[in-house]
């Protein structure tokens, strides 16, 4: 793939998460179980950031355990449904403590979590995006539900009209 389809679909996949701030992030546990839980997306328009998700997590936590024991692989999920917006994304997780990566993603919310950004717990979660799937339905609410109906009523399900792709990062 050439570097400009690259940016492209980079580029398209962040105006569709852009405004999605919760994804749910799966792994795989020490039990080989899939694990998945919610976090916050730190990312924001003024990083100039196109390939990598940034979360500030504890040491404790399951992905932290997970990346740093080599479990690296994970899924992340994001939904906004009121936009008809659906994304899955693969990537390689990695785990930072660096200090100015930490200061340019603190927010007030994590101020609830940790002691302050100085707090040795804190880490940063680097979700390196590798693929992407995304829907992105274009029919409107209307349309959606008048193709429902007219199923009901022959038996044919009417599939929304939606963008739907495939693609490596």
């Amino acid at each position: 793939m050439n570097e400009q389809n690259q940016h492209n679909n980079r580029e398209k996949l962040w105006e569709l998460i852009k405004d999605v701030r919760y994804t749910m992030i799966s792994h795989v546990t020490e039990s080989q179980e899939i694990h998945s839980q919610p976090m916050t997306m730190l990312n924001s328009e003024q990083m100039n950031e196109d390939q990598n998700l940034y979360f500030i997590m504890r040491d404790t936590n399951d992905l932290v355990k997970a990346a740093n024991t080599g479990r690296t692989q994970i899924g992340l999920s994001f939904a906004k449904p009121s936009d008809g917006i659906y994304v899955s994304i693969s990537a390689n997780a990695q785990i930072s403590t660096d200090r100015i990566l930490i200061e340019k993603l603190w927010n007030p919310w994590a101020e609830n979590w940790f002691e302050g950004k100085d707090d040795p717990s804190v880490r940063v979660l680097i979700a390196e995006a590798e693929s992407a799937e995304y829907w992105n339905v274009t029919d409107n609410k209307v349309t959606q539900l008048f193709k429902a109906l007219k199923g009901g009523v022959t038996g044919e399900a009417g599939e929304p009209d939606a963008e739907h792709k495939k693609v490596d990062l």
